[in-house]
This record gives structure tokens, sequence and C-alpha cells, in this order.
């Protein structure tokens, strides 16, 4: 593993990476990483399929929950299926956090098909270039409206808090009202954790806000090419965004009527959709003259899926 890590050339910039082997079940391997000591854990989703994958991260969640000396920090559980998470959350309690990825990724692409050059501020975000989220602690600040919050960082820029009142819950964009209490947390977006700190309020003068009308929505005409196990997941996130009389044209190599089975057995009425109407069309989105087939000229956006092979074979 040393070896591996090294070829990638990376600047760890003073951090040290230390490579241990053994299992996550086995207690004796957890103590040679001294987990009970661990600011945080990671827990990464396997190979396997959804459940599979799910199931192993349950077996692992369990072994650490196990530990004698006790948890030090909390866990962040990548899981692989929406509906398997409820089940680590309870067998966790409050030390976990769990990340449902496909699913998180399915919903940004979604938005950013939606909503062109967000997939850009994404990327600054979520990565370590730019400006990222901070969570932090300022006693001086408690007993302040959030409202002054909003204005005593020169250097950030407040977007949430961090609840002591319930267990550490986010509450993003709180009202001006809201007042911080002893143990709240500020969310942030800023360059780096340390060029940040609230600062005297400043002096503002109190203006008009124009009033600006909420523009419509119109419909629009979605294409998706290919297919993804949670994809009703997908219809049903878009259902809540578009404007009714959109289209949403389905494109891969899914027989139809297979296609309405797997919707409905994924628990989507399909009758039941109000804003979007489904039109299948079958064909592979890397032949150019199956997708000259289509009137591409008339899409809104597109977003294309990945259609793994066992899904072709075995189903979702």
């Amino acid at each position: 593993m040393e070896m591996d890590i090294g070829k990638l050339g990376f600047d760890f910039m003073g951090t040290s990476v230390i490579c241990r082997s053994g299992s996550p079940l086995i207690l004796a391997d957890l103590k040679k990483v001294s987990v009970s000591k661990a600011r945080a854990i990671i827990v990464l989703a396997s190979d396997e399929n959804a459940d599979q994958s799910d199931a192993r991260a349950l077996r692992v969640v369990l072994s650490l929950t196990g530990v004698k000396e006790g948890l030090r920090g909390h866990i962040v559980v990548e899981m692989s299926d929406l509906d398997n998470e409820p089940l680590v959350k309870l067998v966790g309690g409050e030390l976990i956090e769990t990340v449902v990825a496909h699913d998180v990724i399915g919903r940004l692409m979604i938005q950013c098909a939606l909503q062109p050059g967000l997939a850009q501020i994404w990327e600054d975000i979520l990565g370590f270039e730019n400006a990222e989220f901070y969570i932090k602690r300022w006693p001086e600040l408690d007993g302040m409206r959030f409202g002054d919050v909003l204005i005593s960082f020169p250097d950030a820029v407040p977007c949430g808090v961090k609840l002591a009142s319930r267990f550490g819950s986010i509450l993003m964009n709180p009202d001006d009202d809201y007042v911080l209490r002893e143990g709240d947390e500020i969310l942030v977006i800023a360059e780096d954790d340390d060029t940040y700190a609230p600062a005297p309020l400043p002096e503002v003068h109190k203006g008009f806000l124009p009033n600006v009308p909420t523009p419509p929505k119109y419909p629009e005409k979605i294409l998706f090419c290919g297919w993804r196990r949670d994809i009703h997941d997908m219809i049903m996130v878009l259902e809540a965004f578009l404007a009714p009389g959109s289209e949403l044209w389905m494109f891969n190599e899914v027989p139809e009527k297979a296609r309405e089975t797997k919707l409905t057995d994924g628990g989507m009425d399909i009758l039941g959709l109000t804003n979007i109407k489904l039109v299948h069309k079958e064909g592979n989105a890397v032949i150019r003259r199956h997708l000259e087939s289509l009137p591409l000229e008339t899409f809104d956006s597109m977003s294309r899926w990945r259609t793994p092979l066992y899904n072709r074979i075995h189903g979702p």
C-alpha cells in the first residue's frame, strides 16, 4: 500500500500516511490502528453489489461499537443503497453519519443538468483548491442573532448552524432572529479553517430590497441516457423540480416493458406523475445513428447514466 501511495506523487504537506493490514471485523486488528483514539473513522463501501456492500458496512459498524475502550471520534459510513441507511444509523446511534454516495451523486447530476455552471461550483466547494465548508465553535458569538452573525465574518460566508440542542444536526440558512446558544457551531464557506474569524459588527445603513417577482417555471424536455438501479429516485427528484407539462425521455437498452416493471418494483407510481411525462426510447447512446434518431436539438438538458453490465444481465 505504501508503495502504491508513493507512486501517486501527492504533496501531503507534512501529513504522515501510515498503512496497516487487517480486517475491521476483528477487534485485535482494530487495536493496531488505535481505533479508540481516532478523531474520525471512515468506512468505505466495497466493490460488491449494493446490499452486500451495505451488509459488510453494518458488520464493520457493529465491530467498531464493540470496542471496549470506546470511541473518541465519530464514524462516517459510505452506503450504497438509500433503503439500507436507517438500519446502520439504528445500530450506530449518535456516533454514525452516513453518506449514500450513489444517491448524492445522482441528485447532484440532476441539479447540474438543470442549472448549467453549477458543476463548477460544486467542484470548487467540495474540493480543496478554493473555498470549502468549515464548522467551528465561536463562544464570543453566543447570544447573537444569526442576522448579525452574517456580517461578523469579513473573510467567510456563514450559511448555517450546527445545533448543540439537536445532537449536532445542521440548520441551513436559519432565520435572522435565531439566537446562538451555548455549544452551537457556525457553518461557513471560507478559504481555509485558519483564514477567518469574527470581527466587530460593522455599521450597516438600512435600505430597501427591490421587489423582484419570482420568474415563472416553464415545461422542460430532459434526456436521460443510460440506466441505474435507483433511476426511480431520480425521476421523483425531477418530478419535484420541473413544471407541469415537462417530458423526460429515457434512452437506453433496457426493454420498455422491463423498465416499467423495474420502476414499479422500486415503488414508483408511474400514473401518479403530474409534472413530467415519461417517453421511452430504446438504443445505445454510444452509437451515433441511434442518437441521431432522437430530436437532440429540442432538449433543454441531457444526463448520461452509467449502465452496469450486471444490471443488463441480472436486473437492478
